[in-house]
């Protein structure tokens, strides 16, 4: 079968993005380089990825777009089904589960939630992380409807426990992943243990954001 330019085109950018995220996952994001990526996807052009993606930015915008369309299917679902009265918790569930399912989705071998703890660290990348969740619109509508319903926090208090959050979520999920590589196990029990480290989750992320206030 004659394989098409655009479509042998397409194979070669999954390669590349599987492979990166892969490496930055296991090696962090300055550690790995364009030339690296190239060279681990099969690629005899060391220029693989600047041909593809400009360059390495480019290359962890694609990566995070690629996930995050397939989060923002999951997520606008649930948003669908979520009451009128929805609180906290509900949306709190509503930002956590869509994640985690998405993570499901990818097996017992994932990378993902570890590129993005990798992200989150690296000063030069982070902003890349928290500008691809600006461009959400189901995750706009999910913090839009959380902030709704939140009680009236002091806004000091109300910075610290954003980052405190976003930290718990992006570093737990990652942590929860690499423990799944390390304990492989059947695919409906990947999925049960995910499951409990979401509710775990999901209880904590309440806890922090519904805890009272001693010095506001």
């Amino acid at each position: 079968m004659v394989v098409s330019r655009s479509d042998q085109t397409a194979r070669t950018r999954e390669r590349l993005l599987e492979t990166a995220e892969r490496l930055f996952a296991l090696h962090g994001i300055a550690s790995v380089s364009s030339r690296q990526i190239s060279k681990a996807a099969g690629q005899g052009n060391n220029y693989a990825v600047g041909h593809h993606f400009g360059d390495k930015t480019g290359l962890i915008r694609a990566i995070l777009e690629t996930h995050n369309a397939r989060i923002d299917v999951i997520r606008g679902q649930r948003l669908g089904d979520l009451a009128e009265a929805a609180d906290v918790r509900d949306w709190i569930e509503c930002l956590i589960r869509p994640e985690i399912e998405h993570l499901v989705s990818l097996g017992a071998t994932s990378y993902y939630a570890r590129f993005c703890a990798h992200m989150a660290a690296d000063p030069q990348t982070g902003y890349l992380l928290y500008e691809s969740v600006a461009v959400s619109h189901p995750l706009t509508e999910v913090m839009t409807g959380f902030y709704r319903v939140l009680p009236t926090i002091p806004k000091r208090v109300m910075d610290a426990r954003v980052s405190m959050s976003q930290n718990m979520i992006i570093h737990s999920l990652a942590d929860i992943e690499r423990s799944i590589e390390e304990s492989p196990a059947e695919a409906s029990t990947i999925a049960d243990r995910w499951s409990d480290h979401c509710d775990l989750l999901i209880d904590a992320a309440v806890g922090l954001w519904l805890a009272p206030t001693k010095n506001p």
